[in-house]
């Protein structure tokens, strides 16, 4: 076999060689070092009847509401684990002082839907809510 013939032979044995994947498609170079990065959730205590983790999540809503140049938003949430729903949306204009109310529907099915209204008021160290308390049915 001439040398032509054996060049084509090896290159139609690789013929998929470059479209395999290789064994280390992870590999880290450390030329660029991940950050933490820290969520600066609003603060506020959970509402009574409210499970903590549904209201981290509707927390969540609510800050992506907050800072939304649409003025009409409602943010959906939903937490997976408890099967819990729902939206956040401010109400009204901010205020002086960076203050605005809201309401976040909650929707579990294990009690009555329900509203939880509250304000809003944001500053350099990040979002406080106040005045927080459910309502009646959403």
């Amino acid at each position: 076999m001439g040398f032509g013939a054996a060049l084509m032979l090896a290159a139609a044995a690789c013929a998929g060689c470059g479209t395999a994947p290789l064994p280390d498609d992870d590999l880290v170079t450390g030329s660029i070092k991940p950050k933490p990065i820290a969520l600066k959730l609003p603060l506020g205590d959970t509402p009574k009847g409210i499970a903590a983790s549904d209201w981290l999540a509707a927390k969540l809503a609510l800050d992506q509401a907050l800072v939304s140049a649409d003025a009409d938003i409602s943010v959906p949430w939903e937490n997976a684990d408890t099967g819990a729903r729902g939206t956040a949306t401010p109400i009204g204009a901010q205020r002086i002082g960076g203050c605005r109310d809201f309401m976040i529907a909650v929707v579990d099915g294990k009690v009555a839907d329900r509203w939880i209204h509250g304000e809003a008021c944001r500053s350099r160290e990040g979002t406080v809510l106040s005045q927080v308390r459910v309502l009646g049915r959403a």
